[in-house]
């Protein structure tokens, strides 16, 4: 990509359009480039009066301070450049420590549990899922690991709940017997040690060396007791993969014709429990499940070409072409890959690769523990610090510009004027917009604008206007044009995808590979619901609550995912009279893809309308769902306890329950962004989008991970970055190891 004629001799004029994470990753990273001042001058472009995008959170001043989500934000522990990012962060805002949040250890918690609900039997049960914690700290350590290398950390993973079975079962044995199980060199290991020489022998050689003696020492080890026979074959496999990193296609078939027979022998043995045995159908899931994707792995050549090359297939389809059966497919374990990125059940497709590369991540290479849950909003914890530290280097910040359209020159390769809507004026003697406020000695973003800082703050308020929607009815107070050579020289195009077909219509009648990416790269509206509980999860009847505060997933759409998050209350501002002792926060997609070409941004009700159906199918949600995951709130027919909801107001009934917070995701800027069947060949990389001065960025670019998160996006800045800056190092996640 050429770099643009600057509009000074010495600096470039980079305007950056929209304050979401890849925003700030790209305006962070810019920053800490020696000198960068002498070079550029930025200023970020952001709607309303907070940063954020889809992760922007606000402050409700009129009650308690509460916190006010999108939706559930958790950073999973393998977000390496995430954690990196605001380890940075936090190291240069330097708050006091006797400060909330001073450093970055204080603003994530660890966390292990996760709770699956699935639908078996004709009843709601729960699946708890402990994840190990180990000594590592969250950010860059190293790559990830190969591909060949997953397959072994499956089979770990794999034979540990084979053990965990095991002890189980022999616990049971020797109280009904007192007497261990004996280990036995299963038979068709003995055939494959003892074969006759032939083209493979030496390979079968090499994999099976010393398993006579392994098997002999691995009876007397406390958790092999009354090891079933596939699990020790589970284990022998981990060890022959480990033992073969220069593997080859001989290898490949000595390990899938192993697992088959791990698979044959272990359904002939729970075929008749599964419907009976809960253990056993986990167990059977586990393996089933692993096994069809090793399987995969290596038949559609996975292990040599890399992730993307079965992004053909959804993902659920690929696991049933390579053995996946029913049981497995319908299973929690299968949804809660989808829940991950808000792909419902069934709803929406998900590419195969994108999908066995995020949950290969997700459960194999976090470091500390599997999730973080952040310590205050997503606004308060990340874009706070963020804000505060660009001020301090030197980034403008232009709130209330709202960008409406991108202007290409006449050779249609550059964009030549950025057309804004300046939504308010400044009160006379402000030069700028202060955005955040004091909350208990941390600094937040409001949920509505300060309205004491605008001239048509009483206006704002008495129409109930929200300048974050597309569908406002209010009118900008100026028309603004950004020139380049004069206002601007590099755009960062930062804002979502779902925004493209309405501010860079030009860019798309222009470019087929920009029309080829938003026809394909799909997103989706979501939805949310806080609500406030005056007794604490134990109180509400959770069945866990001596562990750690739940997660819970998988769950009937359209909310599948709840997570208590009452170590917020602390960063609110209670009274002593009305002081939750939980907060629940549940999200959920809504199931239908948006078509851009039907908005309708001049119908104003659509807000509302969304508001109240987000609304009521949380009413339909408490009274018909709830039960399950809290029984002691409701009767179990459809009769929820309103008086267990905090309300300040002291309304009665079901008032207390309209006092809670109900999100509807439908702006251009807050969907959801897919990763569907084929839809990463379609992405564009940040410098390779066919315009010039342009550099686009977001989780919704080509950016190597292709899937809706934090790491994502913070990895499309740091490429961003990268190549405005013309270097040509690394980004670890961003190319898949083979």
């Amino acid at each position: 990509m050429e770099q643009p004629t600057p509009s000074s001799p010495l600096k470039q004029k980079i305007a950056v359009l929209g304050g979401g994470v890849s925003s700030m990753t790209t305006a962070m990273e810019l920053t800490e480039d020696p000198n960068w001042q002498d070079k550029y001058e930025i200023t970020v472009y952001q709607l309303g009066w907070r940063l954020g995008g889809k992760g922007a959170s606000g402050r409700n001043q009129k009650i308690a301070n509460r916190i006010e989500e999108h939706g559930l934000h958790l950073w999973f522990g393998f977000y390496d450049n995430a954690f990196d990012l605001m380890q940075r962060c936090y190291q240069a805002n330097n708050r006091p420590l006797n400060k909330p949040l001073a450093t970055w250890q204080e603003a994530f918690k660890p966390y292990d549990l996760v709770v699956l609900e699935e639908y078996v039997w004709g009843k709601w049960e729960h699946w708890p899922l402990a994840f190990g914690r180990n000594d590592e700290t969250p950010g860059l350590q190293g790559p990830p690991p190969t591909v060949w290398e997953y397959i072994r950390h499956i089979l770990a993973a794999l034979h540990t709940q084979h053990v965990t079975y095991a002890k189980a079962k022999a616990q049971k044995q020797a109280q009904a017997t007192g007497k261990k199980a004996p280990g036995c060199l299963p038979p068709f290991v003995a055939k494959l040690i003892g074969q006759d020489k032939g083209a493979n022998s030496a390979e079968h050689h090499t994999l099976f060396q010393g398993l006579e003696e392994w098997w002999e020492k691995i009876e007397h080890l406390a958790e092999a007791v009354a090891l079933d026979v596939e699990g020790r074959l589970i284990y022998a496999a981990m060890n022959l993969v480990q033992s073969t990193i220069d593997h080859n296609p001989n290898h490949h078939s000595l390990l899938l014709d192993m697992l088959e027979r791990v698979l044959r022998s272990l359904w002939l043995k729970f075929e008749r429990k599964i419907d009976e045995d809960p253990e056993a159908r986990h167990l059977w899931i586990a393996t089933d499940f692993a096994l069809s994707n090793i399987r995969g792995i290596i038949k559609d050549g996975v292990i040599t070409k890399g992730f993307d090359v079965i992004n053909n297939m959804d993902y659920r389809d690929w696991i049933k072409s390579h053995g996946a059966s029913a049981i497995t497919l319908d299973s929690a374990a299968v949804q809660g890959i989808y829940g991950l990125v808000f792909g419902g059940y069934k709803e929406f497709t998900f590419e195969a690769g994108t999908a066995l590369r995020g949950a290969l991540r997700m459960a194999f290479t976090y470091r500390g523990a599997m999730y973080y849950r952040m310590q205050a909003g997503m606004g308060d914890t990340i874009f706070s610090p963020v804000y505060e530290v660009l001020k301090k280097r030197g980034v403008k910040f232009e709130f209330f510009h709202k960008v409406k359209n991108l202007r290409l020159d006449a050779d249609k390769k550059n964009v030549e004027a950025i057309e804004i809507g300046v939504q308010v004026t400044l009160k006379p003697g402000l030069n700028e917009y202060s955005p955040l406020y004091d909350v208990k000695g941390l600094p937040c973003w409001p949920s509505d604008p300060l309205y004491e800082q605008l001239v048509q703050g009483d206006a704002l308020q008495a129409q109930n206007i929200n300048l974050e929607s597309y569908w406002s009815p209010w009118k900008d107070v100026q028309e603004k044009t950004l020139r380049r050579g004069v206002d601007f020289d590099i755009v960062v195009q930062g804002i979502s995808i779902g925004a493209l077909p309405v501010i860079a219509k030009e860019l798309l009648e222009t470019s087929e590979a920009w029309r080829k990416m938003v026809k394909n790269v799909t997103a989706c509206e979501t939805q949310a619901f806080q609500l406030w509980f005056y007794p604490d999860v134990a109180g509400m009847g959770w069945p866990y609550w001596m562990d750690e505060l739940p997660l819970s997933g998988t769950y009937k759409e359209p909310f599948d995912t709840w997570a208590d998050m009452s170590d917020l209350i602390i960063r609110e501002s209670w009274p002593d009279a009305h002081y939750p002792n939980n907060i629940a926060y549940v999200c959920g997609p809504i199931q239908h893809k948006v078509e851009y070409d039907k908005w309708n941004f001049e119908d104003h009700s659509v807000p509302q309308k969304a508001y109240d159906r987000v609304r009521d199918r949380t009413l339909d949600y408490l009274q018909k769902l709830s039960h399950h995951l809290w029984p002691n709130t409701s009767d179990g027919k459809g009769n929820f306890n309103w008086d267990l909801l905090v309300d300040t107001e002291n309304t009665s009934g079901i008032a207390r329950f309209d006092r809670q917070w109900f999100r509807a995701n439908i702006d251009p800027t807050e969907l959801y962004v897919l990763s569907e069947t084929n839809s990463s060949a379609c992405r564009l990389k940040t410098d390779q989008n066919g315009f010039d001065n342009v550099y686009i960025t977001g989780d919704w670019i080509d950016n190597g991970f292709n899937a809706g998160c934090v790491e994502a996006a913070v990895i499309a800045g740091k490429q961003t970055a990268r190549a405005i800056l013309g270097h040509d190092r690394k980004i670890v996640g961003e190319e898949d190891l083979v």
